[in-house]
């Protein structure tokens, strides 16, 4: 049987020491190797789903990597990216990849080098929680259609009674994006998506203008977690807390 991936997702307000040199000393961490990590993104990060309209300059930073199990996770944790996670109000979540869709017209199939990867994970039911993981870059001339449409999904999110919390992280901006968004239940996702209102009409128009020259689609399964992401509410209260040292 094929695994499938073990993902973390760490977020926080703002790093000691600065975003910069967050950034920097994480991503020659990872240069350097780290055994059993498939790929990582470090990203900047904005509340920018629950809040409306976001701030225009990213103040938190973000992790999210992908492992080949949850024990390589655990070790990288309590070893070499210990330090880069040790700071306050720090959001974690570890799920598993149970689906993946890439864009038919996308320029890549893959997230900066990883290649997500379901394996043998069964499919989620209506029931259980839900991440959600959309990675996008937009063509050039897009960005101002997709900031508006965005806000009008946004509010739709904020409003909707399945929403858990949500981050919109970037590696690249402008023109790269990608929102973690969490539901209290897979149906209740679905309804945000496909219903009418501001994130079917901005779907829509993407997929009808072609709007992005890649997209991927994941779908996680959320295994543990701790904090809050956009709300005062632990997202996933019948979970356990997310595996990491403590600080």
């Amino acid at each position: 049987m094929a695994d499938p991936d073990f993902l973390t997702v760490d977020a926080f307000a703002r790093p000691r020491g600065g975003r910069i040199r967050w950034r920097r000393s994480l991503r020659q961490l990872i240069d350097d190797g780290i055994d059993g990590l498939r790929g990582a993104t470090v990203n900047y990060s904005n509340n920018a789903t629950h809040a409306v309209p976001p701030a225009p300059v990213p103040g938190g930073c973000a992790l999210v990597a992908a492992w080949q199990s949850r024990e390589a996770a655990e070790a990288a944790f309590a070893g070499p990216l210990r330090r880069a996670i040790d700071h306050p109000g720090r959001f974690s979540l570890d799920g598993e990849v149970v689906r993946v869709r890439i864009d038919p017209e996308s320029d890549v199939d893959n997230w900066h080098g990883w290649e997500p990867r379901a394996g043998d994970a069964p499919p989620l039911t209506k029931e259980e929680p839900m991440v959600a993981i959309v990675h996008g870059i937009l063509r050039r001339g897009e960005l101002i259609t997709f900031v508006r449409n965005n806000l009008h999904a946004a509010s739709r999110a904020a409003h909707h009674p399945g929403h858990r919390g949500s981050i919109d992280i970037s590696s690249r901006l402008p023109f790269e994006h990608t929102s973690i968004s969490l539901w209290k239940t897979y149906g209740l996702a679905q309804d945000f998506a496909y219903k009418p209102g501001g994130h079917a009409s901005a779907m829509k128009h993407a997929l009808k203008q072609k709007t992005h020259r890649v997209g991927v689609f994941l779908q996680v399964r959320p295994l543990a977690c701790s904090g809050e992401l956009g709300i005062d509410q632990t997202p996933f209260p019948q979970l356990p807390p997310a595996n990491r040292p403590e600080n």
